[in-house]
């Protein structure tokens, strides 16, 4: 397992409709619609936290109504291709 020494940060989110079911965002396309990623590679880091604090903030607070609620979490590497999130 091995993780950037300086960190490598990513949303966590889901869909407000579905409180039980998150994801570990891989992209964001142009529609504004978010797309999960499936391994660490696919997995979109920031390696500040305040940029991904920002991002996130603004997915949270989208107008007219957020779509999504989204958290930071720090990504770590897994054997092979997975991954696995931290805590802050």
């Amino acid at each position: 397992m091995s993780a950037d020494h300086i960190g490598n940060w990513a949303i966590f989110y889901r869909k407000i409709s579905e409180p039980t079911n998150w994801h570990t965002m891989k992209l964001w396309r142009s529609d504004g619609v978010l797309v999960s990623a499936k391994t660490y590679d696919d997995v979109y880091k920031f390696t500040r936290y305040r940029e991904a604090w920002e991002f996130a903030k603004n997915l949270i607070t989208e107008e007219p109504e957020p779509k999504y609620d989204a958290q930071v979490k720090r990504v770590c590497r897994r054997r092979g291709t997975g991954f696995y999130l931290a805590g802050n």
